[in-house]
C-alpha cells in the first residue's frame, strides 16, 4: 500500500493525467507518477530534464536500462524492476539479461562497454565511496567524458527517484515482481 495517496487521473490538471498516460504507456508503471502527482508543477519542471536525459542522450536506451535496472535491483524498488522502457527492448534487452546482473561482470551476455557502466552504477548505489579511479579508468575505455558525465546524470536520478519510489511503496501493479 502506498505511503502517499495515488491520485486519480480525475484529480489530476490535464497535464499531469498526460504525463502519467505517456510514463505508464512507455513503461507499465503508473503509480509511481500517480504518487508524485501531488506536484505537477515539480514533475513539469523536472519532465525534460529526464526526457532529455532519457530520450535524446549520447548513451543508448539499452544500455541506459541495463543500468537503470542494475540499480533498481539493489534499490529494491518494485516499480523499477517491475518497468521496461519498450525502445530498450527494441535495442535488445531481455528478461535473460536483467536477471543476469547481479553477476554481470562473468556473464557472456554483457559487452565490456555494458559492464562497466551497469558496475559503476551498481557502485554509485550501493557505496559511492568504492568508486576509485580503476572505475575511471575502466570507463574511460569504452565512454567519451561527455558519456561518462551523462552516465553518471543517469546514475544519480536512478538511485535518488528508485530510493524514493520505494519508500514510497507505490508498488507497480500492472507488472509485478515477486
Amino acid at each position: 500500500m502506498s505511503r502517499i495517496r495515488l491520485l486519480e487521473t480525475s484529480e489530476m490538471t490535464p497535464e499531469m493525467a498526460q504525463i502519467v498516460a505517456d510514463v505508464g504507456r512507455m513503461t507499465g508503471d503508473f503509480n509511481g507518477m500517480r504518487a508524485v502527482a501531488h506536484r505537477p508543477d515539480i514533475v513539469q519542471s523536472f519532465g525534460p530534464f529526464y526526457w532529455k536525459l532519457q530520450m535524446e542522450g549520447l548513451l543508448d536506451r539499452k544500455l541506459i536500462e541495463l543500468v537503470r535496472l542494475g540499480i533498481a535491483q539493489v534499490n529494491q524498488c518494485k516499480n523499477c524492476l517491475g518497468a521496461r522502457y519498450q525502445d530498450s527492448i527494441e535495442q535488445g534487452l531481455t528478461e535473460e539479461m536483467v536477471e543476469a546482473l547481479p553477476s554481470v561482470e562473468t556473464s557472456p551476455l554483457f559487452t565490456e562497454r555494458e559492464k562497466a557502466a551497469i558496475v559503476f552504477g551498481q557502485k554509485m548505489a550501493t557505496d559511492h565511496y568504492s568508486v576509485g579511479d580503476e572505475d575511471f579508468v575502466r570507463l574511460h575505455k569504452y565512454f567519451s567524458e561527455e558519456e561518462i558525465v551523462e552516465l553518471g546524470f543517469d546514475v544519480a536520478m536512478f538511485i535518488g527517484i528508485g530510493r524514493f519510489f520505494a519508500v514510497l511503496d507505490a508498488t507497480n501493479t500492472v507488472c509485478s515482481i515477486s
